[in-house]
């Protein structure tokens, strides 16, 4: 058990905060509150566990247990007696799919609260630990009741797009020097149901138009608020019906992002809506004193997406939207911690690995979509999302006391950029081992002798799976014939083997994974290949390996490096009890894992580690523990015997019980 007793304990996760990164950037000096940390604590990379992704790791990080011992060894779990493909893909978050203690339920069992901030284990599995939020997809909040958009008059396909025309039939119109133009704004919520419509009212206060209200009739009288360009409006708040929540209020805000004065080219950007109820909170007396005091809940990463993946919506205003987002989730861990007592915050935030996605592979020479030509602007990019991320972290450490707190902030996975795509359906298209369905546009893997998902394949066996095909007695023969095939399979233009390993699931405990939950064959792909599905009989691929773009992490080997992107996750320490300015020797590098990271904070917390954990402490990160091994001195301890009468034949070297007495 822990002696340093921590105060409190900070958890901060950046999905996919990559190493690479994060060393080149806090060089550069433009990530102080990073590199606070690198002076005041420790530094290394984090090996994730296989699959080097988010639900698998996550759910390790707050277990400090494996995935086949907590369950989730893909984007959710095959368990004994689902029928194939079944994974539970919405589901692998939840603490019901997770089969080993959370780090929130060890510390239940010392009276100690948590406070758990949109991450997995939902529900509540303990009363000592309020939820704020949950992992959804991984970029957007459960209780999201809109998705922000951009109402645009642009010709491209992302955004929603609105008409203006000249305004007619209105009870009053403000002055304006050019006719006033009205379009029609609905906000559509999530799910079915409907949310409200408005009229938005463009006009010209000077010689262009210039000036925007959204009203709820055609009456400037009831407009909400007018924009110029650049403003934002206050927060709104209407009613909604939905099929999903019921009649729920929910609170957005607009701004007037462009507006070219002839009328053209306008966008509006709409926020989020998101309930004012406090149903975001598991305690929602508690969510509904959250947004009195700091204003409704503020989730940005699907206003990053507007950027970062659509290209409809502009830097400055996202940069607003995180800004306002790091204040909100600082301030409301802050205010539930007090509120509740609790001692632990355990958080998770994508914003790394939803901009990685898109711009690492153009920063990447090893990537397909590499090239020097467009490098420049998305290394810019990336330096303004990590000092978003930098600030994110800063609201933080304005209210944590490093002298008697610890703050860890940890990630993942990392994301290397891809250079090729590997297709096991086509691969096993002529081998028999797959049924398709009669367009041929899909497998019908329940027909099919395996099955397949992520870094797992499995024989669909009679007796085991409900849909099995195969019967017993050829079980082994059919799965030594696909390990051969796998191992072999090699990129033709390259001549590179697409899998690094192939493993049975008796092997595959030497990579760190066993359990009735795994695979009959655990693989990883080599550096740079990735996964696919049968997505390519719709998509008309053919091939088995072909170029592909993008960025990616789940399929290749987690310790994947190049010069730019990187596998590995991160951890940096800092606080009570944490030594300062240690940074991993490089020959230490892959040595420590996620797996770590929950025995290490519980130990800080002055906890014993959750039961299932598997990780260790890192107490070569810990004051008053020894950190550099023993010095040794190598005597030569060879005896000078007699030799044999009669030397033996040269032979292969053996243990050495095997040699020459």
């Amino acid at each position: 058990m822990g002696g340093l007793m921590a105060r409190k304990v900070l958890m901060l996760g950046m999905d996919a905060l990559m190493p690479t990164l994060l060393e080149r950037f806090v060089e550069e000096g433009i990530l102080p509150n990073f590199g606070r940390l690198f002076r005041e604590g420790c530094f290394c990379r984090l090996r994730p566990v296989i699959p080097a992704q988010t639900p698998s790791n996550w759910q390790t990080i707050a277990t400090g247990a494996t995935p086949g011992t907590h369950s989730v060894v893909v984007w959710g779990a095959h368990r004994p007696g689902d029928p194939a493909p079944e994974c539970h893909r919405a589901e692998a978050f939840s603490s019901g799919i997770c089969l080993a203690e959370y780090i929130w339920e060890a510390a239940a069992r010392k009276g100690k609260g948590s406070v758990v901030m949109n991450y997995a284990g939902y529900p509540p599995t303990s009363e000592k630990a309020t939820f704020l939020d949950r992992i959804y997809r991984p970029a957007r909040s459960y209780y999201d009741v809109a998705l922000p958009t951009v109402y645009h008059t642009l010709n491209v396909d992302a955004g929603d797009h609105i008409t203006f025309s000249k305004a007619e039939g209105w009870t009053s119109l403000p002055d304006s020097h050019l006719p006033p133009l009205e379009a029609e704004v609905r906000v559509e919520p999530s799910s079915e149901g409907e949310g409200p419509a408005y009229r938005a009212l463009l006009w010209a206060e000077g010689e262009g138009y210039d000036t925007m209200a959204l009203c709820r009739g055609r009456d400037i009288g009831t407009s909400l608020f007018r924009l110029k360009v650049g403003d934002w409006s206050g927060w709104v708040r209407e009613m909604f019906r939905t099929e999903e929540m019921g009649e729920v209020e929910a609170a957005f805000r607009l701004k007037l992002v462009e507006c070219s004065p002839d009328g053209n080219r306008i966008r509006i950007y709409r926020s989020e809506a998101f309930p004012t109820d406090g149903r975001f909170c598991s305690d929602p007396e508690l969510g509904r004193r959250l947004v009195e005091e700091l204003g409704p809940y503020v989730h940005a990463m699907m206003t990053v997406a507007l950027h970062v993946r659509e290209g409809i919506l502009d830097w400055e205003t996202v940069d607003q939207a995180l800004s306002d987002e790091a204040t909100w989730w600082s301030e409301a861990a802050r205010l539930a911690m007090e509120e509740t007592g609790a001692e632990l915050l355990y958080l998770h935030w994508h914003l790394p690995d939803l901009v990685e996605h898109r711009l690492v592979p153009l920063v990447d020479p090893t990537g397909t979509e590499y090239s020097p030509e467009r490098a420049q602007d998305a290394w810019e990019e990336l330096r303004r999302y990590y000092r978003a991320m930098d600030g994110f972290l800063g609201e933080f450490l304005r209210w944590v006391d490093l002298s008697r707190d610890v703050v860890a902030v940890a990630s993942d996975h990392g994301m290397p950029a891809n250079r090729k795509a590997a297709s096991l359906v086509n691969a096993f298209r002529d081998k028999g081992w797959l049924t398709f369905t009669p367009d041929g546009r899909a497998v019908d893997w329940g027909r099919s002798k395996v099955f397949f998902e992520q870094n797992h394949l499995w024989i669909n066996l009679k007796g085991r799976e409900p849909t099995g095909v195969v019967p017993p007695e050829e079980y082994t023969s059919l799965r030594a014939e696909v390990q051969r095939f796998m191992r072999d399979l090699k990129d033709p233009e390259t001549g590179e083997h697409v899998f690094a390993f192939v493993l049975t699931r008796e092997e595959a405990p030497v990579v760190g994974l066993w359990g009735e939950h795994i695979g009959d064959l655990v693989f990883c792909y080599s550096g740079g290949y990735r996964w696919s599905g049968d997505e390519v009989l719709r998509m008309g691929e053919e091939r088995v390996v072909f170029p592909c773009g993008g960025g990616n992490h789940g399929p290749m080997v987690p310790t994947y490096e190049t010069g730019v992107g990187s596998n590995y996750g991160v951890l940096i320490l800092a606080g009570a009890g944490v030594r300062k300015g240690v940074v991993e020797e490089p020959s230490r590098r892959g040595s420590r894992c996620t797996t770590d990271v929950a025995p290490t904070l519980a130990y800080l917390l002055g906890i014993g580690p959750p039961a299932q954990s598997e990780g260790r402490v890192l107490h070569e990160f810990l004051e008053g523990f020894r950190a550099e091994g023993p010095r040794r001195k190598l005597v030569p301890l060879e005896r000078n015997v007699r030799q044999q009468r009669k030397p033996k034949a040269p032979q292969l070297k053996g243990d050495v019980t095997d040699e020459e007495r």
